[in-house]
């Protein structure tokens, strides 16, 4: 073993014999104790309903307390189960309903709206764009994170800041799909720290991470907290070195607390009862056996002896010689460039500490204004469209290879009486195309990005208006040239009448078609996860297909169900592209075969059962129907977000 790495001390974490170790003052970060905020809870219970239709609840959390100090880091730990993510979803506010308790800041009560402008929630998943590069995600970060009074020069010397001091300097240009789990760990963090939160709750920090990695994470964790900040996060079965590098363990068990205090305390408290470690055992490990009644049934006993997470004897047993030997481990694999260098960047409080009665009504709710957000979302999503091929680059090519193969298949059939049956089928097949492209594409990517909103928005990034109003405006220009390219060519290609006000209600018809289609598939991606929506949505298409007028007309069709025809957009829009094509007295087609049935456009409708059709109502039913979709797309949104 090399010299230079520190030895493990012969003292295992067991050991009830290891001694405080005197810090010097010098040493220990001074931090401004004004704005420090400790968070709390009192006889905090949570139960959810089992099944629909049962009237049973089944009860998570058990009238637990505890406080959680600032300039700690605490760490949440019990078997799967007990209630460890549920507890964290309540302090962060992420979970509100059936919660019964009460939520403290600095032994007051606790108001939300002012404890959401200094507290961020990092989830256990990294959401975060792909096709972005760090710098570019840093830079929307802080221009959605940081007032519009700081200026661009601030923000990016905020960044650069930020990004060395957790060592993502070196790859600010790599896109973050590209990044390795603690990278992607650490810039997660890194875009919560612009805005200087004062409490940083984390779900499974190191989930997905290797020892190396993890080792890095929790030390940036280490430095956060001992600059003054309240950092909580849910940990699994972490190794003895890391689990020594906690000031502060919540233990829970069946969903109540079996332990409130410092690490080194611990040991001492399950000896109390009995309780004693195996030397060279993972405390961590001995703590979760005992949690899961391996050594027999003592949770009832320990809760007793916590008082369900009331007393704090044991809190008052700070940091000990091998929290320090574990500090000094990593610090020197650091040096030796073993794991990437992390320490927390400068903390410039800007919030101060909430307390009762201390909103303002007059408190904007997010950093920046709704413009702002509408611009700088619409640049992260141009950027992404720019840089997705399979969403921007594959849907013109995909619309204009079907625009030719179409085109060539119906080659000159808009001229001859003989082939409107034909020229039916093909304005059929323009509206089903356009329809099913326009619905797949945003079902297949609107779901993947309610993650992100609900990261995004519950850190107070941005509203939902914003990021919904951006979205559908991003992706217009996209629909717009995919649609046009196709209309176009197969207008041209199946030489339909070249008449100005025909070309322009044809194109409108069809921007139309592909809008409504997009707008439902707005609908149906908010509204279910991605395997979902896509067995719902073509269910959903079926009866408006069957009554289009297509494949069976109105007054063939049994009267009980000739309403559906009224509802139908594609009825609508086969009708708009018919009446354009053949309506407002196109004259009599010419007939190259020895008989043509039909030769007067206006007949052909009367056979389609369209003679009563009018152009207008289509536009203006295509364009109501489109509005509806999407103002309902909204609340669903909003809704399931604040449902989540």
């Amino acid at each position: 073993m090399d010299d230079n790495l520190v030895s493990v001390p012969k003292t295992r974490p067991d050991s009830l014999k290891v001694e405080l170790l005197r810090i010097p003052e010098n040493d220990i970060p001074v931090r401004n104790r004004r704005h420090e905020c400790n968070v709390g809870f009192e006889n905090l219970s949570y139960s959810v309903r089992e099944g629909i239709f049962r009237k049973r609840r089944k009860t998570i959390l058990r009238n637990i307390s505890g406080t959680f100090d600032a300039g700690n880091l605490t760490a949440i730990m019990g078997p799967s189960g007990c209630g460890k993510t549920t507890l964290m979803n309540i302090l962060a506010g992420y979970t509100i309903g059936n919660v019964e308790g009460e939520l403290l800041v600095n032994d007051e009560p606790r108001v939300e709206s002012s404890f959401k402008k200094i507290m961020c929630y990092i989830m256990q998943d990294d959401c975060l764009q792909p096709l972005l590069t760090v710098k570019e995600v840093m830079m929307i970060a802080a221009r959605l994170k940081l007032p519009d009074t700081v200026s661009r020069e601030e923000k990016k010397l905020k960044i650069q800041e930020t990004l060395e001091a957790i060592g993502l300097d070196v790859c600010c240009d790599t896109r973050t799909g590209s990044l390795s789990g603690g990278q992607r760990k650490r810039l997660s963090i890194a875009l919560e720290l612009l805005r200087n939160p004062q409490v940083l709750i984390l779900d499974e920090p190191t989930s997905g991470l290797d020892s190396s990695t993890s080792k890095q994470c929790i030390m940036l964790l280490k430095e956060l907290s001992a600059e003054g900040r309240t950092v909580i996060c849910t940990i699994h079965q972490p190794s003895a070195l890391l689990f020594e590098l906690f000031d502060h363990l919540y233990a829970l068990a069946e969903g109540c607390c079996i332990y409130q205090g410092s690490i080194k305390g611990m040991l001492p408290y399950l000896a109390d009862i009995g309780l004693r470690c195996p030397p060279y055992h993972n405390p961590a490990d001995y703590l979760l056996e005992v949690a899961n009644g391996e050594h027999g049934s003592f949770t009832n006993e320990l809760v007793v002896k916590s008082a369900n997470g009331r007393r704090d004897d044991w809190k008052k047993i700070h940091r000990s010689t091998l929290q320090v030997h574990s500090m000094n481990h990593i610090g020197t694999m650091m040096d030796r460039g073993l794991i990437t260098p992390v320490k927390a960047p400068p903390f410039r409080f800007s919030h101060s500490t909430p307390r009762r009665g201390s909103s303002s009504c007059h408190s904007p709710k997010y950093p920046t204004s709704f413009p702002n957000q509408v611009a700088v979302l619409l640049k992260r999503s141009f950027l992404v469209l720019k840089r997705d091929r399979t969403l921007t680059y594959s849907r013109i090519l995909t619309h204009f290879a079907t625009a030719l193969f179409i085109g060539i298949l119906y080659y000159g059939i808009g001229i001859d009486a003989k082939d409107l049956h034909n020229n039916a089928n093909f304005m059929f097949f323009s509206i089903m195309f356009l329809m099913m492209t326009s619905f797949n594409c945003v079902t297949l990517t609107f779901p993947t990005e309610v993650a992100l909103i609900n990261k995004e928005h519950f850190n107070s990034w941005y509203s939902i208006g914003s990021y919904y109003f951006s979205n559908m405006i991003s992706d217009l220009p996209i629909q717009m040239i995919a649609t046009l390219s196709y209309a176009l060519v197969t207008f041209y290609m199946t030489s339909q009448p070249r008449e100005g006000f025909r070309i322009m209600y044809f194109l409108i018809i069809c921007i139309l078609i592909s809008l409504v289609a997009q707008s439902f598939g707005m609908l149906v991606g908010s509204s279910w996860e991605m395997k979902t929506a896509i067995i719902i949505g073509p269910i959903c298409f079926l009866p408006f297909t069957i009554f289009s007028g297509f494949f069976v007309q109105f007054h063939d069709a049994h009267p009980y169900v000739q309403w559906i025809f009224h509802i139908s957009y594609l009825k609508y829009g086969f009708e708009g592209l018919m009446l354009a094509i053949l309506g407002y007295e196109r004259e009599k087609l010419p007939c190259e075969a020895d008989y043509c049935h039909v030769r007067y456009p206006q007949q052909f409708l009367e056979q389609m059962d369209m003679e009563n059709a009018v152009y207008s109502h289509c536009v203006f039913f295509l364009i109501g129907l489109q509005l509806i979709f999407r103002i309902v797309t909204y609340f669903v949104l909003l809704l399931r977000v604040r449902r989540k």
